[in-house]
């Protein structure tokens, strides 16, 4: 209430009627001129001692933050496409999705019953293939985005990127796929290497689906729960991968009692060259 009156007190003098120049206030002449600047003194005063209006407040003034549009819609279209892609396969295919996972969960039963079963399937092995690097590109790209959020801004659209990690696997698979056969053919083992290949290939494409909601975490997610989603999920690979290797030491025991130091460098050359390939490769040409 206190600053009404003061408000009141301006008001009342500038709505006065009468051209005089001064009112007698307990028996004295003041002039108007003055009582107008009193109380503009009085209502700035009064002003300055509000609590939000006063320079002086503790108050936390909001700063204007320009809000930065990242359009997603391609990224969206991407992981629709990805799962689309499973969801019609799986649609047309039941049977092979089904003895895959079949086939994984019994590493005795897939070298013997249902090896032959998934070979026969050439084009839905095939496609199983291609969707296990469309689900890796995509799952490289948006971890890479994450781990490098400050410096993962290319000159290459993200378009690009994708379409470039997705084309790098398939390069990588299809010369691991004949450089087997070749070998099996060389040293007269195309049945160690057939079942080395279909464990690797299994394996691969068990990992293109299981990546798909980390994938999705890592694309749209926020917070600490991407992290916890990318330690998921390379913890997963970690395990895929050793599971790989020992389905692999199964395939190859005859051969590995015979020549373990081959069978290293085979490991060396097959599994490690193309990995220090694939980051030297992502190093050069995205973080460049």
């Amino acid at each position: 209430m206190r600053y009404i009156y003061p408000l009141l007190f301006l008001l009342l003098l500038v709505l006065q009627p009468g051209t005089a120049g001064a009112r007698m206030l307990y028996g004295y002449h003041i002039p108007e001129a003055l009582l107008a600047q009193k109380a503009q003194e009085k209502v700035k005063a009064e002003l300055q001692q509000h609590p939000l209006l006063s320079p002086k407040s503790n108050y936390i003034i909001a700063i204007e933050k320009p809000h930065l549009f990242r359009d997603r819609s391609g990224d969206f279209l991407l992981m629709v496409l990805l799962i689309g892609f499973v969801g019609v396969f799986r649609m047309a295919n039941p049977s092979y999705f089904r003895n895959l996972f079949r086939a994984f969960r019994n590493p005795t039963l897939s070298t013997r019953q249902l090896k032959e079963q998934l070979r026969q399937d050439s084009p839905a092995s095939l496609a199983m293939d291609l969707i296990f690097c469309y689900s890796l590109g995509l799952y490289l790209y948006f971890a890479l985005g994450h781990i490098h959020s400050s410096r993962f801004v290319s000159r290459y659209p993200p378009i690009v990127i994708i379409l470039g990690f997705i084309g790098l696997f398939i390069g990588i698979y299809v010369v691991r796929f004949l450089f087997l056969k070749f070998t099996g053919w060389v040293f007269n083992i195309a049945e160690i290497t057939d079942n080395y290949t279909f464990n690797v290939f299994l394996i691969n494409k068990i990992l293109g689906i299981l990546l798909i909601p980390f994938t999705i975490i890592l694309a749209f997610g926020q917070g600490q729960w991407v992290q916890a989603c990318l330690l998921l999920s390379l913890v997963l690979i970690g395990i895929l991968f050793l599971n790989r290797y020992l389905r692999s030491g199964v395939a190859f025991g005859t051969f590995i009692k015979f020549s373990k130091f081959h069978f290293f460098m085979y490991l060396c050359a097959s599994e490690l060259l193309p990995l220090a390939v694939l980051m030297k490769f992502i190093s050069q040409w995205i973080f460049a």
